[in-house]
């Protein structure tokens, strides 16, 4: 039956995919190249978001040789708007250590893909059987949801190693590419969260859930991380107060508003073991929030009316330029509620 399943998805998969910049390759290593590119942007983002931003990179940066000479800041820029900027710098990482340590061409081992920065069990399977055509199958979500309706698995503990005997029964000698692509894409187009178009679904004759009319649903429930800070927000005529502030991973390489994490409410003595001068003219007491993957800031602004500064740490850019560099997307947000919040 799961060799039949197989057959079923790859020929519904070959009719029915959707065109997409990083399935269309003008060869093997181009094809090695854009996978990578996509699972990497990919990751915790929609397909709709990252195709523009995946022409845009591939534009720039269009060989694994072209990205590894190029400078951090350059992709950063490229990526600004997409999020999850860790994935960037270690795209960019990637192309470096598969330049000097592989000759350029992305390592065909499961060993080796998963030794490089920011590859994981799923991106380096996904890599092998969408770009190597071997016989891997990455399990993410939607891989998931198919699967575990297909063959009614419940959500618990053993949830994964009920899934990964299934789909080594499913796995093929021929067409692993189109098979991993598929599941991904039933899961995408099909097989819904919510609301799955079963009609639609090829393997609604095999489907346990189908036939029970009843859908296993994750049972998801997270912990949310709350974390607290005070961005500072110093003018001086038309140039406001940046840093490239690297204390945080998340906003690494990338330019801010001077952001410092707290736990308490004593901003004076955290001002004073940052500046050496700093007058609060106003504390904008809304506070501002911003949701990261795994966790969510609560930041409260403070204008600053006079401030002397480490001119190695913080400088001042005026605002019109602030497009030529590569600003986060947190600044944007805290720039425009500080704005905002004074009219």
């Amino acid at each position: 039956m799961s060799q039949i399943l197989s057959k079923k998805i790859i020929a519904w998969y070959q009719k029915h995919q959707r065109q997409l910049p990083w399935r269309v390759y003008k060869s093997s290593s181009d094809r090695d190249y854009r996978v990578l590119l996509s699972e990497i942007m990919l990751q915790q983002t929609k397909v709709s978001t990252v195709i523009p931003y995946f022409n845009k990179f591939y534009k720039k940066f269009s060989t694994i040789k072209s990205l590894s000479k190029s400078r951090i800041t350059s992709v950063l820029k490229l990526w600004q708007g997409l999020g999850y900027y860790q994935r960037a710098r270690n795209l960019h990482q990637i192309a470096k250590i598969v330049s000097q340590k592989f000759g350029g061409k992305l390592p065909d081992s499961f060993s080796d893909l998963k030794n490089l920065p920011g590859i994981g069990d799923y991106t380096a399977s996904a890599i092998l059987s969408i770009a190597k055509n071997k016989p891997f199958i990455g399990i993410d979500g939607n891989v998931k949801r198919v699967i575990s309706r297909i063959f009614f698995i419940n959500y618990d503990s053993k949830l994964i190693f009920n899934i990964e005997k299934k789909l080594n029964l499913m796995k093929v000698k021929i067409g692993s590419s189109d098979l991993m692509q598929g599941l991904m894409e039933l899961g995408a187009l099909i097989c819904l969260v919510k609301e799955p178009m079963c009609k639609l679904c090829p393997l609604k004759a095999d489907c346990i859930s189908y036939k029970k009319n009843m859908f296993v649903l994750k049972n998801k429930t997270r912990t949310v991380v709350k974390k607290y800070f005070y961005a500072l927000y110093a003018q001086k005529g038309s140039r406001i107060l940046f840093t490239l502030n690297n204390n945080f991973k998340f906003l690494s390489g990338l330019i801010n508003l001077p952001l410092i994490e707290s736990k308490n409410k004593n901003y004076g003595t955290i001002i004073k073991k940052n500046f050496k001068k700093a007058i609060v003219a106003n504390i904008m007491d809304n506070s501002f929030n911003y949701r990261m993957s795994n966790f969510i800031m609560y930041i409260k602004i403070l204008k600053i009316k006079k401030i002397i500064f480490d001119k190695k740490k913080y400088f001042w850019l005026e605002k019109k330029n602030l497009k030529n560099f590569t600003v986060s997307i947190l600044a944007q947000k805290l720039l425009q509620f500080a704005t905002k919040y004074e009219q």
